[in-house]
């Protein structure tokens, strides 16, 4: 299955063991390194032997010991193995277990019965020659439990109950050999690891113990010497410093380096993949020492010349796939996205501007996409042509509206709890946009030098008025408001710049207004700054602090600075001094003055710290 192909599996064994007296526990240990050795040895050292003869390397085969003959005895010995003997005696009306009765008639030069002490055997493994003890085999090779419960457990539709109990196996009680001795149980299950490895890529850790005392740093030459002579270490070693570190079918090589050079250099090679191998390493100055181009594999000697191919491999990688984008692209273009665009403008050029109109839909791969981007470019074009057929100054007006719309919309907060009222859509027909409302050549010669000797200050005026400005001494002063597309400048009324007086635009953090008919407002800077308090309603011109925070909303917003607007009811708290924390408050009064109703006068006036209303009407926007 494809979940098992991403599988990893670690098999941690309890290594070769053998004490003064063995029991048959240590006997099924030792069998179990016997096998692991065997496969060790088959996977390590004989198949890459055979594979470099094969392939027609020039290869002097090491000697490697082998254990096939302490295998054959536990398993394939004739007329009767170890574990078939064990098995025979545990199933015997015997009271005890006789190694006599059981070994007599196992004819191996790996085993050995002695004459000397009563149940005790000796065999050859390739660790070394180890005594077993068979005196209480028959209570530890026992099953505990009863063979029809080990029918039942194997019978089971969970694949893991059936590898725990292999000795419960149809094949085996139905040819009567099930058994309540656990000897051929372990061997079966022994037998089942071994066939999952061999059909999985398999790496081994040997561990060597330094000594069998189990004492911290001490380190036995001769202990060491012996595990590493018998674990066949050394002729590992000599295998990997003659052999090849890494080896790949020459197919599966050429496949994936190929895309180092041009592919009509293999279209050459007319099939030959020993021809197209040797060409990509030679072609990649691999020297010839550290490779060899066999029948049907390629071997490598070591890891940097692998890493040196996948660097050469991954190099070339990028340009390909530019390439094929490429070449995508304009297929998709030229075949498919290129007329669609020609019926787009065809339709654009023949379509009445004044009404709007359905694009032609592309259907394919990133259709919706495309689609969706032509309908917001076809509403961007169709608003210009709609603006450009409005003639000035009403196209002003609207420019002017769209913005402070888009400035205002979800940005009020009620701060003071009091039931706010969703301001009313402008009416453009009482609006004037202007920019500069001061006429003044000396104005215009003192900004124009402003901002080209200071470039900080920005490169353009935005909006110019004369203001009223309230002071840290409450005290209102004339002055005059330049906001250019980086700061707001405070001139005063002879046109001289006060560089404390100036207030970047990435500096501004929020704005508040009142709710009442107005022209007052408080810029509010940074954390440390000075609050500037306002008045826009020197001239009697009221659409100044409109178009004013309009203008600066949309700025701040080109300067990625976010500002919030903060709309009061009964007074405004700021803050003009250099004390953090020492607020003063704005409040609104109403007052009855029949001179001050007469057309073209201010409505309110800034008189220190209130804001006097005349005619006593408190107007809500």
């Amino acid at each position: 299955p494809d979940e098992l192909a991403l599988s990893l599996d670690i098999v941690d064994g309890y290594g070769f063991k053998f004490g003064e007296r063995n029991n048959f526990a240590t006997l099924c240990v030792n069998y179990s390194n016997e096998r692991l050795h065997q496969l060790y040895i088959q996977q390590v050292l004989t198949q890459p032997q055979e594979l470099y003869l094969q392939e027609g390397l020039s290869w002097d085969p090491i000697s490697i010991p082998d254990n096939r003959g302490t295998i054959m005895l536990f398993n394939d010995l004739h007329p009767v193995s170890l574990m078939e003997g064990v098995e025979n005696e545990c199933g015997s009306e015997n009271e005890g277990f006789s190694a006599y009765d059981a070994f007599k008639d196992i004819s191996s030069p790996y085993f050995m019965l002695s004459h000397e002490e009563e149940n005790v055997f000796s065999i050859r493994h390739y660790a070394g020659e180890v005594s077993y003890y068979a005196g209480n085999f028959h209570k530890t090779a026992q099953s505990g439990l009863h063979k029809d419960l080990k029918r039942v457990m194997n019978s089971s539709k969970t694949p893991l109950l059936q590898r725990m109990f292999p000795d419960g196996a149809p094949d085996l009680w139905m040819k009567g050999k099930d058994s309540i001795c656990v000897a051929q149980g372990y061997t079966n299950a022994v037998d089942m690891l071994l066939r999952d490895l061999k059909n999985k890529f398999v790496s081994f850790v040997r561990c060597i113990k330094p000594n069998f005392s189990s004492t911290p740093q001490l380190f036995e030459d001769d202990t060491v010497e012996d595990q590493v002579r018998a674990a066949c270490l050394v002729e590992t070693a000599l295998i990997k410093q003659n052999g090849f570190a890494f080896s790949s079918d020459l197919v599966s090589f050429v496949q994936r380096y190929k895309c180092t050079h041009e592919e009509d250099q293999f279209r050459r090679c007319d099939g030959d993949w020993q021809m197209a191998a040797d060409r990509i390493c030679g072609n990649l100055s691999i020297d010839i020492d550290n490779y060899f181009v066999g029948y049907s594999v390629i071997f490598i000697k070591d890891s940097p010349t692998v890493l040196h191919l996948e660097k050469a491999r991954d190099d070339h990688i990028d340009s390909i796939v530019t390439k094929i984008q490429l070449c995508w692209k304009r297929r998709y273009i030229n075949g498919k996205l290129g007329p669609h665009l020609r019926a787009v403008r065809e339709t654009l050029a023949t379509a009445d501007k004044t009404k709007k109109i359905i694009l032609p839909k592309l259907e394919g791969p990133f259709s919706k996409t495309i689609n969706e981007y032509l309908d917001r470019i076809y509403m961007c074009w169709w608003a210009s042509c709609l603006i450009k057929s409005i003639k000035e100054p009403l196209r002003s007006r609207i420019r002017t509206a769209v913005i402070a719309h888009s400035a205002f919309k979800g940005e009020f907060s009620n701060n003071e709890g009091s039931n706010t009222r969703v301001s009313k859509p402008m009416n453009v027909n009482k609006l004037r946009h202007h920019g500069n409302y001061i006429q003044s050549e000396q104005f215009s010669s003192r900004i124009q030098q402003l901002l080209s000797d200071r470039s900080a200050h920005g490169s353009r005026v935005i909006f110019a008025g004369p203001i009223n400005r309230l002071n840290r001494k409450h005290v209102v002063e004339r002055g005059n408001l330049v906001l250019t597309d980086k700061a707001l400048i405070f001139l005063t009324a002879k046109f001289e710049l006060y560089p404390q007086k100036t207030l970047f635009l990435k500096d501004v953090r929020a704005v508040s207004l009142s709710h009442h008919v107005d022209t007052m407002c408080v810029i509010h800077p940074k954390e440390d700054g000075r609050d500037m308090v306002l008045d826009f309603g020197v001239t009697g011109i009221y659409h100044t602090l409109p178009e004013f925070l309009s203008l600066l909303y949309q700025w701040c917003k080109a300067a990625k600075k976010r500002v919030s607007v903060n709309v009061y009811q009964e007074r405004i708290r700021y803050n003009n001094s250099r004390k953090p924390g020492v607020f003063d408050e704005i409040t609104f009064s109403a007052k009855k003055d029949s001179k001050k109703n007469k057309p073209g006068a201010p409505l309110c006036q800034l008189k220190n710290k209130v804001v006097i209303f005349y005619g006593g009407k408190d107007i809500l926007h």
